[in-house]
């Protein structure tokens, strides 16, 4: 599985510079892949592996367009989940993407995207027991961005993610186990500079 995840990972960036490339030499008109910053709010639709049903929160999200059809992004997201009187669990997934842009120059724009993420999760119970742990895990997934205006694109993606077994975090991240976690939907409004 931890080879199938780093091949697969190598294939996406692999792909990722290839469509970067290729859309560059084309010189067209503009839209999305004109705008070089975007920053925005989203909600996020996760639902664990082995959940009955998906939990809705809300997120951030800011991107960096390197190339005409290659971006950075950089995204937070805050769950909370109450479990009776005493028991809270915050969860704030924290991920770094490479998004690969299929169609640049376009109004409707398809993208693939891949990265790395770490997972912060507090428990707070009675008597003020509190603790955090972090786990890293990658994730890949697909998108879809359309712009509004010329200062404003909504966009949605839809992701899988893997992330580390607890038996494995102090081990460098090529050699960490990862275990399917489940999937991630995403719907964001991106103000565009």
């Amino acid at each position: 599985m931890k080879k199938q995840i780093v091949c697969s990972l190598r294939s996406f960036v692999m792909l990722a510079i290839f469509i970067s490339l290729a859309n560059v030499s084309f010189g067209q008109d503009s839209d999305i892949s004109d705008k070089r910053l975007s920053i925005g709010p989203r909600v996020a639709f996760s639902k664990p592996k082995d959940a009955d049903s998906s939990t809705l929160y809300g997120g951030a999200q800011i991107r960096l367009g390197l190339t005409p059809s290659l971006k950075l992004e950089g995204s937070i997201d805050y769950r909370r989940n109450d479990f009776g009187e005493h028991i809270k669990i915050h969860v704030y997934p924290v991920q770094a993407s490479i998004m690969a842009y299929l169609t640049s120059h376009t109004t409707v724009s398809p993208f693939l995207l891949g990265g790395i993420g770490w997972y912060y999760t507090q428990v707070e119970g009675p008597y003020n027991f509190s603790n955090t742990t972090n786990r890293f895990g990658v994730h890949a997934g697909v998108g879809l961005e359309v712009m509004l205006n010329d200062t404003l694109s909504l966009d949605g993606s839809y992701r899988n993610i893997w992330i580390e077994k607890f038996t494995s975090r102090d081990i460098t991240a090529i050699n960490k186990d990862y275990e399917d976690s489940g999937s991630m939907i995403t719907i964001g409004i991106n103000f565009l500079y």
